[in-house]
């Protein structure tokens, strides 16, 4: 098989080598799943540049989200079959309730090897069953961006139909915030940085749109536009805090995800009555919550470009780029 590797003291995507390697066979317990398509994070260009959850020592297949076909079952595996059209879960053992402090870096991280081959082999309580009906290059959006999401958006004071929920920026994680958000009846609002991304967030058929290099005070504008939301899925970093907390309502909750930007002001007297919740993907049940919603909501991943397993580079590359509008996706086969 083929597969991408991250050798030991590298650094760069251009140190990324593809290479051959005996297909693996499952062990007990495990089950071997075909690869068809992957979506890259954030997380994983951190992982390869930054040395973010990096153990530099050994070599590493980066990425942590696929959707495949499980084509091989180890001993003592009941509850799947070959043909299973399915994902995998970020984290080890986090099945439900608070992270155990054994999850690990979920996939494409310290000692676990990612997603970015033609065959992978995971424990069989690692994987669980796709969307009904969709494709490979959508269900790749899901395990750690829209799992991600759902927890910011689901995990702690749930949003509920009507609730104004703000998300700020126009990624994997922010893009699908707002589908989710949508699909549970909330009015979303989306902050943007350029005209181009407020035109792209329009025809998601989102009406309230700011740019914020046209509003620096831009949580007070959302505020009367809305007035005050329960939710701001913050996909940007510290910085944005103060003006998401200014756009809250009585109640409401900061989901802080974004690492991007961590040099930020103070907090002031906006943040009582208010909250600031950090968020590391999620569950297994949160996706399986996730899936549930997705099947009967119909809404979809935003896929803004897809590249063939052997550009893979040329991917993480573009996912450095600015401007992207939802998810970059690598078609495996």
């Amino acid at each position: 098989m083929k597969k991408w590797n991250l050798k030991a003291h590298t650094s760069t995507i251009a140190d990324l080598s593809f290479e051959e390697s005996a297909i693996p066979e499952p062990k007990a317990g495990q089950v071997r799943i075909k690869v068809h398509a992957v979506s890259l994070n954030a997380r994983d260009i951190m992982v390869i540049e930054h040395g973010f959850m990096r153990n530099p020592e050994i070599d590493l297949i980066p990425s942590s989200d696929m959707s495949g076909i499980i084509d091989a079952i180890g001993d003592g595996v009941t509850e799947w079959k070959e043909g299973d059209h399915v994902v995998n879960l970020h984290f080890k053992g986090w099945d439900d309730g608070a992270m155990p402090a054994t999850a690990g870096g979920g996939l494409g991280s310290l000692e676990e090897n990612g997603v970015l081959a033609e065959y992978i082999i995971l424990h069989a309580n690692r994987v669980a069953l796709a969307p009904k009906g969709w494709s490979h290059e959508d269900a790749s959006c899901l395990p750690c961006a829209a799992v991600t999401a759902w927890n910011a958006l689901m995990g702690t004071n749930p949003i509920t139909k009507n609730d104004n929920v703000l998300v700020i920026g126009t990624g994997g994680v922010a893009t699908t915030a707002a589908m989710i958000a949508r699909g549970a009846g909330a009015n979303v609002s989306v902050l943007v940085r350029s005209d181009m991304s407020a035109e792209q967030v329009a025809k998601m058929g989102i009406h309230t749109v700011v740019n914020s290099n046209e509003a620096e005070n831009w949580g007070a504008e959302i505020l009367e536009k809305t007035g005050g939301v329960s939710k701001v899925v913050n996909t940007i970093g510290f910085s944005a805090v103060n003006n998401a907390l200014d756009a809250c309502g009585y109640g409401g909750e900061v989901a802080l995800i974004g690492l991007r930007d961590q040099a930020g002001p103070s907090l002031g007297y906006n943040i009582f009555g208010k909250s600031i919740r950090g968020i590391t993907v999620g569950s297994g049940k949160m996706y399986l919550d996730l899936k549930h919603q997705l099947e009967h909501s119909g809404e979809k991943p935003v896929i803004d470009k897809q590249f063939a397993f052997a550009n893979a580079k040329d991917a993480f590359n573009a996912l450095k780029e600015s401007g992207i509008f939802g998810k970059i996706v690598i078609q495996v086969v």
